[in-house]
């Protein structure tokens, strides 16, 4: 659930960003960039279901 999770906020962000953008919202662009890094983060931490992910992660 982790990465369906972390693409969500990843295409909310980007939106955020592309519409804060768009309408010279700084606030709104800044605040859409941070949402798609954390969906960006959530998306890259291993999977509770697949616990060979966390081993590559250490090598």
């Amino acid at each position: 659930m982790g990465k369906a999770k972390g693409l969500q906020q990843r295409i909310v962000g980007k939106t955020k960003q592309a519409v804060g953008e768009i309408i010279g919202d700084q606030d709104l662009h800044d605040d859409g960039k941070a949402q798609a890094e954390r969906g960006h983060d959530e998306q890259d931490k291993p999977s509770e279901l697949n616990p060979l992910k966390k081993l590559k992660q250490l090598t």
